[in-house]
């Protein structure tokens, strides 16, 4: 029989109000679960490192069980109190690795930053409760939301994680016998063995933590970690002039354009690998008596640039780990400051403000974008061969890709109201599916432009798609015109000077 006093405490969680608020305080304080990291490099973690996480995630078991703080008034199994504490600092260690390291070695340091992390989150009232609920909706939409998606599970697979929670090195047995508790999942005996899959209460539960993780964030944000951490795994460089053949020689024509002089201190954001920066001579542009700070909000990137940087002996480039909506400058330090295919992954209102506001009166600000709301099915072969992601994002009811260049006519809208004398002007350039392998790589892993869908499946599931359209890729590519395989976009590009006196209504 379904225990109606944990499904009531339950349903009390989801529908309160608060519980949005409660995630995004959550993300903000860097406690997060292991569901989005789905790169292929491996991880690893150190003896002291995972004594120390163990140790401290007893301790909060401990405490949670003594005080029954999982779910007040509702006592829960030690094991799955046990699965809570776990599975959060291992995840935030992990998390704590990748964004300063580019890379999921776990050692005594990124070990005591999580410690530290989720012990700020649960010194607040009821902060044991809050980790509690914050890890059962999070994990609960991954389970329900597997089940939910091949229909029905083998009892076997779900325990086991093989298809939706490989990170996880717990059998989650005693989260199934919560689930089992509430009525939100049953046995079916079929041929195929013992299988789970979603009652009706399930379901429901299942569209009502879409809802809070889509309102509170959680999707987005686990979107956007996918992504930095798969273009941190991906020679960017080395697929970069196969999908686009002529991109650097337009992008250095631009640069040259920019009236850059000896001497000038220039700002460039979003700088990635050095693209801009040292391959195509940004730093040159303002010779050796001028200065570049190139900053990225990716540690693996800015390894890889300042790799460049030492290869080359260069000197004049400094190198910042910072988010472009955020930069660490007082107003009026640089010269200029320019984005070079970036703005599309920041929140561009905030960045071109953040732009004009550390440039001095009289310098300017510069960027060069994507195409506005650019679709590459425009490229014949794709529009077939991604035939896969179209149907799935029809399905998931989401959109077909996203970062996918600005909204139509907002790079000159913020130019305008940021800016005097202002122009915008278009820089056409080729994209080409003709390598499909590079091409694959720059769209699902390079520029990850497919994770609003990807974050929303079950992990083997993200697999097999990206299996399939590796394996049709050169089949489709054999069977089309030549023409079918490229198109001709059009980059914006768009320049202002800072005014004396700024605008007070930034965003």
């Amino acid at each position: 029989m379904p225990d109606r006093h944990l499904w009531r405490v339950t349903q009390q969680r989801l529908t309160d109000p608060q519980t949005v608020a409660m995630i995004e305080r959550a993300l903000a304080h860097g406690v997060v679960l292991d569901t989005w990291m789905n790169g292929e490099a491996e991880e690893k973690i150190s003896d002291e490192a995972e004594a120390a996480l163990l140790t401290a995630a007893r301790r909060w078991t401990a405490e949670a069980v003594r005080t029954s703080a999982i779910l007040p008034n509702c006592p829960m199994p030690e094991q799955y109190i046990g699965c809570v504490f776990h599975e959060l600092l291992f995840s935030m260690a992990l998390y704590a690795a990748q964004k300063k390291k580019g890379r999921r070695f776990v050692n005594l340091p990124e070990a005591e930053e999580a410690i530290g992390r989720l012990g700020g989150f649960v010194a607040a009232p009821e902060g044991l409760t809050m980790a509690g609920a914050f890890f059962f909706i999070v994990s609960a939409h991954e389970d329900l939301n597997a089940v939910a998606y091949y229909g029905r599970m083998k009892k076997e697979d779900f325990l086991l994680g093989r298809l939706h929670r490989p990170w996880s090195n717990l059998v989650p047995s005693a989260q199934l016998a919560v689930y089992q508790r509430m009525d939100l999942m049953e046995h079916l005996y079929a041929s195929e063995g013992d299988m789970l899959s979603l009652t009706r209460r399930g379901l429901s539960v299942l569209t009502r933590l879409r809802r809070i993780l889509t309102d509170a964030g959680e999707f987005g944000w686990r979107a956007d970690n996918q992504r930095w951490v798969i273009f941190g795994e991906t020679n960017y460089d080395r697929i970069f002039n196969r999908v686009f053949p002529d991109l650097n020689r337009k992008t250095k024509a631009y640069l040259d354009g920019l009236g850059l002089q000896d001497g000038m201190k220039v700002l460039e954001i979003g700088a990635g690998t050095g693209r801009a920066t040292v391959d195509l001579g940004l730093c040159d542009l303002v010779g050796p008596g001028g200065s570049v700070v190139a900053l990225d909000p990716t540690p693996a990137l800015l390894q890889k640039l300042a790799a460049k940087c030492r290869k080359r002996n260069i000197k004049n480039v400094g190198i910042v780990q910072c988010a472009a909506e955020h930069l660490p400058f007082p107003d009026d330090t640089f010269d200029a400051a320019i984005a070079v295919a970036c703005l599309h992954f920041t929140d561009a209102p905030k960045a071109v403000a953040e732009m004009v506001r550390v440039t001095k009166p009289g310098g300017f600000v510069s960027a060069l974008s994507p195409p506005p709301e650019g679709d590459i099915r425009d490229i014949p072969m794709v529009a077939l061969w991604f035939r896969p992601l179209t149907t799935m994002a029809e399905r998931l009811k989401v959109p077909f890709s996203e970062h996918n260049g600005l909204r139509l006519g907002l790079l000159r809208e913020l130019f305008v109201r940021n800016t005097e004398n202002t122009r915008v002007w278009d820089v056409p350039f080729t994209v080409s599916a003709a390598d499909p392998g590079s091409f694959l790589d720059f769209t699902l892993k390079g520029g990850a432009f497919f994770q609003n869908i990807f974050c929303r499946l079950p992990y083997q599931e993200r697999w097999n798609i990206m299996r399939r359209l590796q394996e049709d890729g050169a089949k489709i590519a054999a069977n089309v015109l030549e023409k079918e395989k490229s198109h001709v976009y059009c980059n914006e590009a768009a320049y202002g000077r800072v005014p004396a006196g700024r605008p007070t209504n930034h965003p």
